[in-house]
């Protein structure tokens, strides 16, 4: 693997903290989560990228998958992709993300994008290669937002 992308990845899990990724619920049910660039209090508009749907398996876990297609567009340093813009009257509820969940964010749209500009060979050796490194093993460093969460769904009567 070219070792670019892999110090790509490993600034971008390390800076994950400091990114504005949010979760929200929105009135057709559907449950997102996308990095959050603006909001405009006038209109009631919060623009958004790279938004990906969080789906519920049978089995209790959560999937990925990309929930609406951006065009790209060229700026100065290169091409970046056309934020969406989600209007308020639409969302439920909205939340910050959890850092585990923020990391999740990250490596999926990371993964879609070299999936996009690779060929599928050194598509697979690059997702093993960072699969096999320390930075995919389990942080055993607590999150206080998960913590908090779980701490509200752990009723008495469960146990």
């Amino acid at each position: 693997m070219d070792l670019e992308w892999k110090e790509i990845f490993q600034t971008l899990i390390e800076g994950v903290d400091g990114i504005d990724i949010f979760t929200y619920r929105l009135s057709d049910g559907s449950y997102i989560m996308a990095e959050e660039l603006s909001y405009d209090n006038i209109n009631d508009v919060i623009t958004i990228d790279l938004p990906v749907s969080l789906n519920k398996r049978k089995n209790g876990q959560f999937v990925l998958d990309r929930w609406m297609f951006q065009d790209e567009m060229e700026i100065e340093d290169g091409i970046t992709t056309e934020p969406i813009s989600l209007l308020v009257d639409n969302i439920i509820a909205r939340s910050k993300a959890p850092i585990n969940l923020k990391e999740t964010y990250i490596r999926y749209n990371f993964f879609d994008k070299l999936s996009n500009t690779l060929d599928s060979e050194e598509f697979e050796s690059l997702v093993e290669e960072l699969s096999s490194t320390n930075l995919d093993k389990k942080d055993t460093t607590s999150d206080p937002l998960l913590d908090m969460y779980n701490k509200r769904i752990q009723y008495p009567y469960w146990n």
